[in-house]
């Protein structure tokens, strides 16, 4: 899912970024090559980086069960 559409950044994005140890927003743009534009994304981006381990691999099953489409051959 976009956490910021200003620099097409995704909740996995910030999540990999998070496994290597970035715990600050600004960071995170830093990494990925990008910087702030409108700031409407650093508190979801926040959340992300603050969130347990076991919280988000759980946000992603349920967003995965919720979203996914069988595909008939």
């Amino acid at each position: 899912m976009y956490v910021c559409l200003c620099n097409a950044l995704t909740t996995s994005d910030v999540r990999k970024v998070k496994s290597s140890g970035v715990c600050e927003p600004i960071q995170v743009y830093k990494i990925l090559g990008c910087s702030m534009q409108c700031g409407k994304c650093l508190e979801t981006i926040d959340e992300i980086l603050q969130e347990k381990e076991s919280q988000s691999s759980q946000k992603d099953i349920d967003y995965q069960k919720r979203f996914s489409v069988q595909v008939q051959a």
